[in-house]
């Protein structure tokens, strides 16, 4: 079974990291109007995300990198 650790949920956007993924490490950026991929370099594969939404996700992301490598080795 393929779990998650949903580690922010706020302004209308999730940061969840996904068990059984692929490397490198990377958080899943879920919003209403689509999803992303972010890496803890920082770079974005955007599918849909408003860019003021990224930008919240890709900051926060930045800011809690050791807590998303923490979930990442959990879940992997």
């Amino acid at each position: 079974m393929q779990g998650m650790g949903v580690l922010y949920k706020q302004h209308g956007i999730t940061i969840r990291v996904n068990g059984n993924e692929h490397p490198p490490v990377h958080a899943h950026v879920l919003h209403a109007d689509g999803n992303a991929l972010v890496y803890l370099s920082g770079k974005a594969l955007n599918r849909g995300v408003p860019a003021d939404a990224l930008k919240l996700a890709q900051a926060w992301i930045k800011e809690h990198a050791a807590e998303i490598e923490a979930e990442w080795q959990r879940w992997n």
